[in-house]
């Protein structure tokens, strides 16, 4: 993210975007249409541990609060590697998202100003609220190595797999 780049995101999409679209135009209108995200990490004892988190998107980068004294935060330390689910639409047929890749803390001030300024100047639709309860709060953002794009709107159902490039290129995995 740019330190000066904050302008507020278009009015998501009020519908599933066609299944002929391309993927990358279904992924960006998924992102732009929800702001809640399912985060599941690993635990020290081994078990995965899945919560709502809310999120803004740049792109394929995730960005998002948790708490600094919460077991996510303490699980992502220790295993950066995060599975994240997206989607459930009430309109239309389903389209989400799975995403897997690694979460890591941003702590430099400019990044985290520039997120802010970013957040303040989003229209209400896209907040990033409500804040983590807690002391303090860690920003963490969140990289795709893998997408599965997931899509009802056709029968019998689709799912296609995705391998994120440097450049965000979605690019297709064999199954």
């Amino acid at each position: 993210m740019a330190e000066d780049s904050h302008r507020p995101p278009p009015e998501p999409p009020t519908e599933p975007l066609a299944s002929s679209a391309t993927p990358e135009a279904r992924v960006n209108a998924i992102l732009a249409r929800h702001h809640l995200m399912s985060v599941a990490t690993l635990r020290a004892d081994g078990w995965p541990q899945a919560t709502l988190v809310n999120y803004l998107a740049d792109g394929l980068a995730l960005y998002f609060l948790v708490a600094q004294d919460s077991q996510k935060h303490v699980n992502i330390v220790a295993d950066p590697r995060v599975s994240i689910a997206i989607g459930g639409d009430d309109r239309g047929p389903p389209q989400g998202l799975s995403l897997a890749g690694k979460a890591s803390v941003i702590d430099n001030p400019q990044w985290v100003d520039a997120l802010n300024r970013r957040i303040w100047g989003t229209p209400e639709f896209a907040r990033f609220e409500p804040h983590p309860a807690g002391r303090g709060v860690v920003l963490l953002r969140f990289m795709p190595m893998w997408v599965s794009l997931i899509d009802y709107g056709s029968p019998p159902g689709r799912i296609q797999l995705f391998a994120v490039g440097q450049d965000w290129r979605l690019e297709p995995v064999a199954a």
